[in-house]
């Protein structure tokens, strides 16, 4: 009972730090292939359109970042559900490739002494 409780506790912990900063408007886009960071790529709304391509577990992903947002653009998986997802531009937000392994996470600036999470 007390080890469910620790449990549940730390789950309802690990979601309330990862929402604290979810809907800004994301600035920068961290690429992970099988679990590990291989690029970060700045998010600038005022940047030209940038592709780039990393290899995954079955062949290549190219994403594309343009205007602030991001979106895979060609996948090697089969169902192409990655591509179908869309612009994404809001901290919290992801682009999965499952059989690929590529995963793109939307992040927001932390403003240095800002709160990160308020709980009572």
């Amino acid at each position: 009972m007390v080890v469910a409780l620790v449990l549940a506790a730390a789950i309802g912990s690990t979601i309330l730090v990862s929402q604290a900063h979810a809907g800004e408007k994301g600035s920068l886009a961290i690429v992970e292939v099988n679990g590990h960071e291989v690029r970060r790529v700045s998010m600038g709304d005022s940047q030209a359109a940038r592709t780039f391509t990393v290899e995954g577990w079955q062949g290549s992903s190219t994403f594309e970042v343009k205007g602030g947002r991001v979106r895979m653009i060609k996948s090697a998986c089969r169902d192409k559900v990655c591509v179908g997802m869309g612009w994404v531009d809001t901290s919290g937000r992801s682009i999965i490739c499952l059989p690929n392994r590529v995963v793109i996470r939307v992040t927001g600036n932390r403003k240095s002494g800002g709160v990160d999470t308020v709980t009572e």
